[in-house]
């Protein structure tokens, strides 16, 4: 069981994690009973925060056994329950100890509580889902074995996206799959049980496909990013310079990945096509300045002049409190990014290292703070104290980003006015692109429908298929 220190701890990082990243949810809660969650792993530690801050139940993640013994690290882990893995490239002289934590896992499981495993193995910065191990399939097929299969467990998959990971404010979204029983794998598990494992191996890897987005290039990642930013903004859906919400570009983002899959398998030369002229639009709008979002269709001159006049009084009014507030919480501040150049860890475990670190600090400067307070004047210093610091924390933070972003939309405006026929030329291309990608869809959905319709017609009647 977590000690009391280590769930104080844990908690605390689930906090800062929802403040660290911006997090957006696809799909239904996690179903209660004996569940095992399955996961992509691109971000060390902090999968298992982000899993555990939108599941809505507590889940017990499995992780490398060296993590338990650092400091913070340990604690986060042990405060989630964490069950250690042993793996032969950390120390080959321990993974016997592995068969333990899978009995606890599955005594986990069969207790009704929720499993998370990440069967890629390892973390990783790959734009695609690893190949996976065979752990998950055979924690789920030794529970459901021992249960004399009854339990009805289920497994779900989640697949996580995140952008910018190493940076503060940057943003992942969260896509919670739909959940299937190992039930239907009984009959092959009683006669071939490596077979079975390898076929569930096959349907988690296929499930997690689904859900996390999966493409052969970074390049690719790029281009799909970049239409699911295209797409709404011609359409209407979002404003230009509005952010895009995590979870609605995840959707978008999905779409465009298996479109561009099926373009390709079908039209290589058209596929080739839409890419380039994708790259190149991207290209020519950041010669104006733009770094998110996308270029509007017109500048309303009088309405931006009153929205910069509106964000400069704000930032001018604020600009005090939001100086008071970077100086008070500077050191901390500037802590994490210290501490992963001191450390130098691995690209997967810089978020991590910069969450924890400042898990540690802010409450600590925070504590500093107080005590000085309450000694120089009392309840009342020690008050407003209390409540002024966080306040000041979230004036500075809000101050940096609208400072950001009008400076950006400054300098957009600038560019787009000196150049209103490279504007004019990039909404032009910007409603090509829309047009071929709604072409490339319809083409799509019509050969999905015919297959459909082929499959029906030869189809034995009154035949049912397996939802595995």
């Amino acid at each position: 069981m977590p000690t009391l220190f280590a769930e104080f701890v844990t908690r605390a990082a689930v906090r800062a994690t929802r403040i660290f990243y911006e997090i957006g949810r696809v799909g239904a809660d996690l179903p209660g009973g004996p569940l095992l969650v399955v996961a992509n792993h691109p971000n060390s530690l902090m999968d298992a925060l982000v899993i555990f801050a939108v599941a809505g139940r507590r889940v017990r993640p499995l992780a490398r056994a060296p993590l338990f013994d650092r400091p913070l690290f340990g604690h986060v882990l042990r405060g989630l329950g964490g069950l250690p893995v042993y793996r032969p490239q950390d120390d080959p002289n321990l993974t016997y100890k592995n068969e333990a934590t899978f009995d606890a896992a599955v005594a986990a499981l069969r207790a009704g509580e929720a499993v998370l495993i990440f069967p890629e193995g390892m973390s990783h910065s790959e734009p695609r889902v690893a190949p996976l191990r065979t752990g998950a399939g055979r924690i789920a097929f030794r529970a459901e074995d021992g249960s004399g299969w009854r339990l009805g467990l289920r497994i779900l998959p989640v697949g996580l996206t995140y952008e910018r990971k190493t940076l503060f404010r940057g943003r992942v979204a969260v896509a919670i799959g739909m959940p299937f029983d190992v039930g239907p794998w009984h009959g092959a598990y009683e006669r071939d049980p490596q077979e079975a494992v390898r076929q569930l191996t096959h349907a988690i890897a296929e499930a997690l496909e689904r859900v996390a987005i999966s493409l052969p290039s970074w390049e690719d990642w790029a281009i799909v990013s970049a239409a699911a930013v295209i797409f709404p903004r011609e359409k209407g859906w979002v404003r230009a310079r509005e952010p895009d919400a995590p979870a609605a570009k995840l959707i978008l983002m999905q779409r465009f990945a298996e479109g561009l899959r099926w373009l390709r398998s079908t039209d290589l030369a058209r596929a080739e096509r839409v890419v380039a002229a994708i790259r190149t639009y991207r290209r020519r709008v950041a010669l104006l300045g733009v770094s998110g979002g996308d270029i509007p269709d017109a500048y309303d001159l009088a309405a931006t002049m009153r929205y910069a006049l509106r964000s400069g009084v704000a930032l001018l009014l604020l600009a005090p409190l939001a100086v008071l507030g970077a100086m008070a919480w500077y050191l901390p501040f500037k802590a994490p990014p210290l501490a992963v150049r001191l450390l130098r860890p691995a690209y997967e475990a810089v978020a991590t290292v910069k969450l924890v670190t400042g898990v540690l600090l802010f409450p600590l400067a925070y504590a500093i703070y107080l005590a000085i307070a309450w000694r120089l004047g009392g309840w009342p210093a020690l008050l407003a104290v209390a409540a002024g610091l966080p306040a000041l924390g979230a004036v500075a933070l809000w101050w940096h980003a609208r400072s950001e972003d009008l400076r950006e939309e400054a300098r957009v405006l600038w560019r787009a006015l000196r150049r209103r026929g490279l504007q004019q030329q990039l909404l032009a291309r910007r409603r090509a692109l829309v047009a071929e990608f709604e072409a490339v869809a319809a083409e799509w959905e019509l050969e999905k429908k015919m297959r459909e319709d082929a499959h029906a017609s030869v189809a034995p009647s009154g035949s049912t298929e397996s939802s595995v």
